[in-house]
């Protein structure tokens, strides 16, 4: 079976290049859709010369939300593809070879959403050794890290499509939430993968970050509209106790 795989890439493009590359040469075969957000430094010109990759190309820019869930529903609903499961990432990610098994073997009919753990130092991430087969593995944790998640086919059609009101930020908060109230568990098996944390941000020019910056604002009223609270208040952990 070939294990999908959704990405968005908005520039970045060193970045984008290595994170292909982990997919590509995961211990279990990979198939790869990449949306281009509307980069603009080659990224779609390199995804075009790439025969392993599938990629798709969007000007305006879909954004974080709306990015999901077009790709998902391509997995999920269209081109008779109808996967169970899809391996989610950012394009600032780079994963050990085993991540993407590694996340599978966790998956279980109760649990539908696994992540692993974000980590800023490339060297500890490429040395990390993969657990034991027949060892203890490690204990899940309820706190899902958005920038890598498998997400089953399961968790896509009871909690449905991410808030596209939410267009960079919050999404994966509101997620979070909505997932909780169905009883569905997102949870963090503490397998590490290096993430360049913030790189779109630090990247974009002055105009861009403050376009950014102020749709993250919006995109945070949204939420606190939904919710009563921010998803850093004491609040918000409530409403993510399943």
């Amino acid at each position: 079976m070939t294990n999908p795989v959704l990405m968005l890439a908005h520039n970045a493009l060193d970045m984008t290049k290595r994170a292909v590359c982990s997919v590509l040469y995961q211990d279990i075969p990979t198939r790869l859709l990449v949306i281009d957000n509307a980069s603009d430094d080659g990224t779609w010109e390199w995804l075009q010369q790439q025969p392993e990759v599938e990629s798709v190309a969007f000007r305006p820019q879909l954004g974080v939300s709306k990015g999901w869930n077009w790709g998902l529903r391509q997995w999920f609903e269209f081109g008779g593809r109808q996967v169970e499961h899809v391996l989610v990432l950012n394009n600032d990610v780079e994963l050990p070879k085993w991540f993407y098994r590694t996340l599978l073997s966790r998956l279980s009919p109760t649990v539908g959403f696994i992540t692993g753990v974000s980590v800023d130092n490339r060297p500890y991430c490429q040395s990390a050794r993969e657990p034991k087969a027949g060892g203890e593995a490690p204990a899940m944790a309820p706190c899902p890290d958005f920038s890598a998640f498998c997400i089953s086919r399961g968790v896509w059609q009871q909690v449905g499509p991410f808030d596209e009101r939410m267009v960079f930020y919050a999404g994966d908060n509101d997620y979070h939430v909505r997932a909780a109230r169905a009883g569905l568990p997102l949870m963090n098996c503490g397998a590490p993968f290096y993430h360049e944390r913030s790189s779109t941000l630090r990247q974009a020019s002055a105009e861009e970050r403050a376009q950014i910056e102020a749709q993250a604002n919006a995109d945070r009223a949204v939420f606190k509209g939904l919710y009563g609270c921010n998803p850093w208040e004491p609040e918000y952990a409530a409403l993510i106790t399943t």
